[in-house]
């Protein structure tokens, strides 16, 4: 992760043709021009899509104003080419400043706000990612305030923190759009599980909660063994196909997502995109470590 991370590795990988490829399975590219006909085909394959920005990393208020237009200029986009309506638009508070102090804060809430009525004017769904640990209170509290207005926001809960049981009792309003993912950071075992299965099994404990709630499960998981479990619950609790959905990254099981969508469930495609995809990337690595291996040979030129 360190060598990959240097400024002339990133370079190398910017122009490299090969790195290109090997990255373009699980990201639309870099520009609107690129996302555009990937949205295009997976709707055409009876597939929903919730789109990510992957701005550039924020250290100023200015990084943020920049962020803030890249998903105003995408909401803008996906109106004109007629994929707005149903689709989700993933927004990380982190590239909108939150993470600046008070004004940072500030701005973050108010860029949301912008970006969450845009896209309902549209007919687009927003849903918050979720960052670290100990931005969670942060991010909670802001979707709070965006609820307010906007009931239809979503917000993402990670199983791996010990929390998130307690967040979810407060958060599975009727009708709230609740992402449920494993967890992708890495925690001080003080706030979060480590170990995998104990992971799964909190990863179950919420799908419980949520399936029992009048709330929107956002299943949001590659695993089977959870995916088997979810679909168990969905039958158990006797939930129109409107009523919750499955998730999964772009390029990742995706014949598995069309036999969801084949057996009758929701299923949508999560696609990022944006001019932070290398630096997305790199933080792929911790959850598929084969991929570097490729990334580097792609380096070098090798298939």
């Amino acid at each position: 992760m360190r060598w990959a991370g240097r400024d002339q590795v990133r370079r190398a990988a910017v122009s490299s043709p090969a790195a290109r490829e090997l990255v373009a399975r699980y990201v639309a590219g870099e520009h609107l021009d690129d996302l555009v006909p990937v949205l295009h085909s997976l709707v055409d394959k009876g597939l929903l899509v919730s789109v990510e920005y992957l701005g550039r990393p924020v250290t100023t208020l200015g990084d943020a104003e920049a962020n803030q237009t890249g998903y105003l200029e995408l909401v803008v986009r996906l109106t004109a080419e007629g994929l707005a309506k149903g689709a989700e638009i993933s927004v990380r508070l982190g590239l909108l400043g939150q993470e600046l102090g008070m004004h940072g804060e500030e701005f973050a809430l108010q860029a949301a706000r912008r970006i969450t009525r845009m896209a309902n004017n549209a007919g687009a769904l927003v849903t918050l990612d979720m960052s670290g640990s100990e931005s969670v209170d942060l991010t909670l509290d802001t979707w709070v305030q965006l609820n307010q207005d906007l009931p239809s926001i979503g917000a993402t809960v990670q199983a791996a923190l010990h929390r998130t049981e307690r967040d979810l009792a407060n958060l599975a309003m009727p009708g709230g759009r609740i992402r449920l993912c494993k967890g992708a950071f890495r925690e001080p075992r003080t706030v979060a599980f480590r170990n995998r299965h104990e992971v799964d099994l909190a990863f179950v404990r919420g799908l419980r909660i949520l399936m029992k709630s009048q709330a929107v499960p956002l299943v949001a998981t590659h695993d089977p063994r959870l995916i088997a479990i979810a679909e168990e619950l969905v039958r158990r609790s006797g939930r129109a196909p409107d009523s919750y959905e499955f998730q999964m990254l772009y390029g990742v099981r995706p014949l598995e997502l069309r036999r969801l969508v084949d057996i009758g469930h929701v299923a949508r495609s999560y696609v990022p995109y944006g001019p932070g995809w290398y630096e997305y990337y790199l933080r792929g690595f911790v959850e598929r470590p084969d991929n570097l291996a490729l990334f580097m040979r792609s380096l070098l030129g090798k298939r």
